[in-house]
């Protein structure tokens, strides 16, 4: 039933859902930035980074693991039934944990009274984005519904935003209208979950079996988001605002493209544990294949561009002020390949293979790799260092997944792939190379290269006949999704 649905389709999906959540915010911040100021931006921008620490307890890697885990079940009414309940369980466990803290941290900090509304505002998040069950959809490969109501409601707080948000006063309307959308998206998600399977709170919870995993999940999460916010954290330590200024430049821009890589490899984890559970190992090796090849296909180019036009790109994000990223921006661009790669070994293969507790080490082992390289050349080479260590530990992560994952997976014609790719952006160098020679104004150079270096690095593809190109356009043509 849930292969007749296309994976290519999925992944074209979640990435309009992931890039869409880019867009928005960089069409509003202008917007903003003007009208509540730069005082009231940073109190949101705080306030709310604040939070995503404790959706990121509530969450307990709880995700990932219903992805794995369900995707084995979901033909199996009863057996669903029960998974689900459980899994709603646990999850509002923690959520309540996560609540007892936050509330014990306002208490116990008072350097936070000044944001204390805000705070509760946006806490909001914690508990409904709990309630919106979004593993049930990855669970049944469901991402038509997710995307069009993500979609309706980003646009409808772009247009809330413009019409409610109009002085510096109106900061907790913004944050309001924000949450709004929030709440009342992932309701529609729980209630539209139920024709799924039942969700519901339930006090038979087989812990022995399910926590061990969902801990060994979580704690990979807590060390990736404290390894990659390291670099940030120690350039302040050592460096000054400054530098971290400069820093964040490039770390914004590569972070998009992080956005599209997990839109990608997430829709696959489903499909891969599924076909694990069922032993259908030729299956497995064979999406693998079809997926890196994807991976390669479209992220590569982006690497490719991103270095051809830093300069260009930093003068489109921010101003000649930033002009210094440059550099670090360069460095950091390179990471996005093993950071492609660690992720499809670790998050596709390893963890559907239930190697989750590997990923852990290997996670750690690069994070420990990096944060010591960071205290060691960071004095010396500033940003320019924190975009080197984390291609060294990414490479690190990448080549450890790959080493242990091959082990399980052979990925065929992957070099055939990767030829064509290259070849392909040969095309993007082309087109860089001449307009930088007639084209002065960045911006219209940025829209005249993306535009022409896309379409000339698709003809290229299409023509040296990349299956990737041309699966993808199979799977628009039978439309199996819709």
């Amino acid at each position: 039933m849930f292969y007749n649905k296309s994976l290519k389709i999925n992944m074209f999906l979640n990435t309009i859902k992931g890039a869409l959540s880019v867009l928005f915010p960089v069409i509003t911040f202008p917007y903003l930035s003007k009208v509540l100021g730069v005082n009231n931006i940073g109190l949101y921008n705080f306030a709310n980074s604040i939070i995503s620490y404790f959706i990121l307890l509530a969450g307990l890697g709880i995700s990932t693991y219903a992805m794995r885990e369900g995707a084995n079940y979901r033909e199996k009414t009863c057996v669903i039934n029960r998974f689900s309940c459980e899994i709603f369980t646990i999850n509002i466990i923690s959520t309540i944990f996560s609540y007892l803290l936050f509330f014990l941290f306002l208490w116990i900090f008072d350097v936070f009274y000044d944001y204390r509304l805000i705070l509760l505002i946006l806490s909001l998040q914690i508990v409904f984005k709990t309630i919106g069950v979004e593993w049930v959809y990855s669970v049944y490969e469901d991402y038509r519904f997710i995307t069009v109501v993500s979609v309706f409601f980003q646009i409808l707080t772009v247009i809330l935003i413009f019409l409610f948000v109009n002085n510096e006063n109106d900061v907790y309307k913004y944050a309001f209208i924000t949450i709004f959308s929030v709440i009342v998206s992932n309701i529609i998600y729980f209630i539209y979950a139920r024709k799924y399977c039942s969700i519901k709170i339930t006090k038979k919870i087989n812990l022995k079996s399910h926590f061990k995993p969902i801990l060994i999940l979580f704690a990979t999460a807590v060390t990736i988001t404290v390894y990659v916010n390291s670099d940030t954290t120690i350039l302040g330590f050592l460096c000054g605002d400054y530098t971290v200024g400069i820093y964040s430049v490039s770390v914004k821009v590569c972070g998009i493209v992080k956005i599209f890589i997990s839109s990608i490899l997430m829709v696959s984890i489903p499909r891969f544990s599924n076909f694990y559970w069922e032993k259908k190992y030729e299956n497995f090796n064979n999406t693998a294949t079809d997926v890196f090849s994807i991976l390669l296909t479209f992220v590569v180019p982006l690497i490719f561009f991103i270095a051809s036009f830093r300069k260009e790109i930093i003068l489109i994000i921010s101003d000649a002020s930033y002009l210094d990223a440059a550099t670090s921006l360069y460095i950091l661009s390179f990471s996005l390949f093993f950071c492609m790669g660690a992720w499809f070994w670790g998050q596709c293969i390893l963890v559907p293979l239930k190697k989750e507790k590997s990923v852990f080490y290997i996670t750690v082992a690069s994070a420990f790799i990096n944060i010591t390289l960071n205290f060691l050349l960071i004095p010396f080479w500033n940003e320019n260092a924190a975009a080197l260590t984390t291609v060294i530990s990414e490479s690190l992560a990448f080549f450890c997944c790959w080493f242990y994952g091959r082990k399980f997976v052979r990925i065929k014609n992957i070099f055939q792939t990767l030829i064509k790719v290259l070849f392909g952006c040969s095309g993007i160098v082309f087109i860089s190379k001449i307009s930088e020679k007639y084209c002065e104004n960045s911006m219209l150079l940025i829209c005249f290269t993306m535009f022409f270096s896309g379409v000339l690095y698709l003809c290229i593809e299409i023509l040296i006949k990349n299956e990737s190109i041309w699966s993808f356009f199979t799977a628009l043509k039978k439309h199996k999704q819709f």
